[in-house]
């Protein structure tokens, strides 16, 4: 909001807009007329019935008690390339105002939310050696921040990393440390929110903590409030961090999970300590400098030039901030899709084997198909490879030998080379799943060109063809159709057509299956190239080309299987037919797709 006053604050610096607020205080872009450079303000109200009374000297107030005023000294205290440098700190009537350096940029909040898929281990590698160095810095300093987490990691369109913000932050006298006062549920130890004297300990295990999130995509310590959170850091079962990230070494796992220990003896003594350790098995620092500086370009493309600084929190004394929702319903979102693939294609695997483990109503069947369900829910990974080995292995058990060693044989070539490596990669081509139900298949390859590089999205796609044709032995006449009703409750041991051999014999051999095969691995690789410039303009462009290749696609299946007599398809066929191009428009309109 821009502020509409022609006045200056302070007399010096003229207000731009403002970037943020909240309510411990408002941050305000300026121009400073005196040097001529912007800044950021954070403008801090003083409650009248909290003023301190004036001093002996006649001093209006007892600046020492003024909100705001420890955070202007202690960030003072902290020059450094990756500190958010503090400026001035002034007073005029009932407001308090800090003067911070202005960062144009983004928080990394920001990053990971919009471009999730290109978080890679240079990435991490430049934001971890960032972060821990302006931690050692503060340290040397005898200053803990004490609120480490996304939104006070900037990160400007050089790519440079710096930390702001804190609010939080106490000197240390004789007795050692302050106690905290506050923080953010999902980056405070055990220690932190039982208020114990703190130490360094505490900010190597939010560092951990928002290291262990760029790696996975998630932070598991999130929850509503206080005694939830120690519930589940003391109670949480974490997925291998090298397992979310292609490209890392396992020796990571133990010593991110040395810092994330509970119980802060047994972390590593100092952030110094952590971090020596931990760079070594993280991605190049100056690669990953580069390719933060094209995110941050391409996450500012649609800004204004006067955009603010990337302050995300304002309100910095704000007290155990619980998750936020909008955050929780991304997550929510993510689990559900995962659920709803893998737990359809799973269910009719294991119907399939009836013959072997019961019907709906044995308890083998609900038994393994609640691993399956929760697999996806808490690892989609894993979650993914149960689902579609489940249903191979009916394939097999029903006699489609070569069916099923063949979906088999794909299923863990693709998994081991991209399905393992991000959320993106394991369920997009499962959406094939529900998709394919509705004769709406096609959109599979949208879908993986959307979230995925070039690589994986081909890998994706070819994947999801096979498993599509697998499905489509339920009586389809097309690849991406499938009618679950025809294999679902298969109670006797069939012979070859059970499973539809017969029908996946006869899709093999006709020039259509081969005609949209085609088509939808070129539509998924062009989409994904297209998006890879994270912009949205391109990327929209590339979703009208790709829809446009599966929509000739149709019109040359219709021609090929009628020999030539007939080019115009069904009318309800041409209408599936734009379905992709409107789903891949419209995703592209929304944001620009996360890469890989």
């Amino acid at each position: 909001m821009v502020r509409m006053d022609d006045g200056l604050i302070l007399g010096r610096y003229r207000p731009i807009e403002e970037a943020g607020s909240g309510g411990y205080g408002t941050v305000m872009v300026a121009w400073d007329t005196r040097i001529q450079r912007r800044v950021a303000i954070k403008e801090m109200t003083i409650d009248p019935d909290l003023v301190p009374p004036p001093t002996e000297d006649g001093t209006p107030y007892n600046v020492a008690e003024i909100p705001g005023l420890e955070e202007a000294r202690t960030a003072a205290l902290l020059t450094d390339p990756a500190i958010v440098g503090v400026l001035d700190f002034e007073i005029e009537g009932v407001i308090a105002y800090l003067i911070m350096e202005y960062i144009d940029g983004c928080t990394l909040t920001q990053l990971l939310r919009d471009f999730p898929g290109r978080i890679t281990p240079d990435v991490v590698g430049a934001v971890f050696k960032s972060v821990s160095h302006a931690l050692q810095v503060a340290h040397e300093n005898q200053v803990l921040h004490l609120d480490i987490k996304p939104d006070n990691v900037l990160i400007n369109r050089k790519g440079e990393v710096k930390v702001t913000d804190f609010g939080l932050s106490k000197l240390s006298n004789a007795e050692g440390f302050d106690r905290a006062a506050g923080g953010t549920i999902g980056y405070m130890p055990p220690e932190q929110m039982n208020l114990l004297p703190l130490d360094a300990r505490c900010d190597e295990w939010a560092l951990a903590s928002l290291t262990y999130e760029m790696i996975s995509g998630d932070n598991p310590f999130f929850a509503d409030n206080l005694e939830a959170a120690k519930r589940i850091i003391g109670d949480a079962e974490l997925v291998l961090p090298h397992l979310c990230m292609e490209g890392l070494d396992p020796q990571l796992d133990d010593v991110l999970f040395y810092a994330l220990e509970p119980d802060r003896e047994q972390r590593y003594e100092t952030v110094a300590d952590f971090a020596e350790e931990l760079q070594p098995f993280l991605g190049n620092p100056l690669k990953g400098q580069r390719q933060l500086q094209r995110l941050v370009g391409a996450a500012t493309d649609d800004a204004p030039e006067s955009a603010p600084i990337a302050e995300a929190d304002p309100d910095s004394t704000a007290v155990y901030e619980p998750t936020p929702k909008t955050s929780r319903s991304f997550r929510l979102l993510k689990r559900l899709w995962a659920v709803v693939n893998c737990g359809l294609l799973g269910a009719v695997g294991l119907s399939c084997l009836s013959p072997w483990i019961g019907t709906f109503q044995a308890a083998p069947f609900w038994v393994l198909l609640a691993v399956v369900v929760i697999s996806a829910a808490l690892l989609p990974q894993l979650g993914s490879l149960l689902a579609v080995v489940a249903f191979g292995v009916a394939l097999v058990m029903q006699g489609a030998y070569l069916a099923g060693a063949a979906l088999l044989v794909t299923c863990l070539l693709w998994w081991w080379f991209s399905g393992r490596r991000l959320f993106e990669t394991s369920n997009a081509p499962l959406s094939v799943v529900p998709l394919s139900v509705v004769g709406l298949g096609a959109v599979t390859p949208i879908i993986c060109g959307y979230f995925l590089k070039a690589k994986d999205a081909v890998l994706g796609t070819l994947f999801a063809a096979v498993l599509a044709l697998a499905l489509a032995g339920s009586g389809a006449s097309e690849l991406g159709s499938w009618n679950p009703m025809e294999l679902w409750g298969s109670t006797e041991l069939a012979s070859s057509n059970t499973l539809g051999l017969d029908t996946i014999r006869g899709l093999v051999t006709t020039p259509g299956l081969w005609i949209d095969l085609f088509s939808w691995v070129v539509a998924a690789a062009l989409l994904a190239l297209f998006c890879s410039r994270s912009n949205r303009g391109l990327a929209f462009v590339g979703a009208v080309l790709a829809g446009a290749i599966l929509i000739l696609a149709v019109f040359a299946r219709t021609w090929a299987e009628s020999a030539g007599m007939v080019v115009m398809p069904h009318p309800l066929d041409f209408l599936r037919s734009v379905v992709p191009l409107a789903v891949g428009g419209v995703l592209c309109i929304y944001k620009v797709p996360a890469r890989d």
